[in-house]
């Protein structure tokens, strides 16, 4: 058989957050499957809600999503709430299968959220034809269970000169491995 009746719900990728009220680092990814969790594929008009089923805090962002081919995918979601709260994301479709029954919620306990912090280092200019590393302290704490990606880019702001005063950073992205909590990120002064 190509496909079969939706029986419930699953979260095929669990999110990963930043900071609280930004947006995840990884979208969730939600599955319509069958009763022997073998995906629907065959559903492109399921609209599936998540929502914060316990913990104290705000999903922002759209929170609910149409399926494709069985597959709904979010893409701003943001949590704002506490680091020392634990939560339990609640996915919920309104549709039946073929015995009336009621889709089934999936239910993800999310990891504490991780809050990335860069120090503000400091460093003389040295003179001219001298280079000097200017090292950013990037921590994630506290540390995730899962591979966090953190997109970053010369800002180009203040009073420095890119390309004179120091080499531009034209975007990267570190990568904290689960459990990892420091990168360094550095910058060339000239």
């Amino acid at each position: 058989k190509p496909f079969w009746h939706p029986f419930k719900l699953a979260i095929a990728t669990a999110p990963v957050l930043a900071a609280s009220g930004e947006v995840f680092v990884t979208q969730p990814v939600v599955q319509i499957q069958d009763a022997t969790d073998r995906p629907v594929v065959t559903d492109d008009t399921t609209a599936i809600t998540l929502a914060i089923d316990s913990g104290q805090g705000t999903l922002g962002g759209t929170t609910t999503a149409r399926a494709s081919k069985g597959v709904a995918r979010f893409t701003d979601l943001t949590l704002t709430g506490s680091s020392t709260e634990k939560y339990v994301l609640k996915a919920s479709a309104a549709i039946h299968n073929a015995n009336a029954a009621e889709i089934e919620t999936a239910e993800l306990r999310l990891s504490d959220l991780s809050v990335l912090s860069v120090s503000a280092p400091r460093v003389a200019e040295g003179d001219t034809g001298e280079t000097t590393q200017l090292v950013f302290k990037v921590t994630l704490s506290p540390a995730s269970n899962s591979e966090v990606r953190v997109n970053y880019a010369d800002a180009q702001t203040g009073t420095a000169t890119s390309g004179t005063d120091y080499t531009a950073i034209e975007g990267d992205t570190g990568i904290f491995a689960a459990g990892e909590t420091e990168k360094d990120i550095t910058v060339m002064i000239t």
